[in-house]
């Protein structure tokens, strides 16, 4: 069975129901629950799903989220000191902004898992050789 990540985007575009991704994105997360696919998230892939839901005062949202994720299939990975550690080293390696930060946190916790495929619209992602973005 592939193993898939989630990327806080996933997340947000369902919680506010846009127009535009919501209806993809709760096919993606549908995948886990049936069981078709292992699906991974992270403590931070889900901080920033609550500071997104925060800053826009959609707290009721927060509960609902929180509540989802407490039933979910995913399972999720602790952010440890080693991905902050390998992101700083990819993020000098490659010559990459520090605007994708918390994008390379997120890969070095996939490097760590294994996992070389990430639901996302991101396209940051691109820029990653090895990794498989699927949107």
């Amino acid at each position: 069975m592939v193993a898939r990540f989630v990327d806080s985007n996933i997340f947000v575009y369902v919680i506010m129901n846009d127009p535009a991704y919501a209806k993809k994105s709760v096919a993606i997360l549908t995948r886990f629950e049936d069981g078709e696919e292992m699906g991974w998230t992270s403590t931070l892939a889900l901080s920033q799903v609550f500071a997104h839901l925060r800053r826009r005062k959609k707290y009721h949202e927060i509960d609902i989220f929180y509540e989802y994720l407490e039933g979910s299939a995913l399972s999720i990975t602790d952010t440890t000191r080693s991905d902050f550690d390998h992101a700083r080293e990819m993020k000098h390696e490659l010559n990459l902004p520090w605007s994708m930060w918390d994008d390379l946190v997120l890969v070095s916790q996939m490097e760590r898992l294994k996992v070389t495929e990430i639901y996302s619209n991101d396209s940051d992602f691109d820029m990653l050789k090895g990794l498989k973005k699927i949107f």
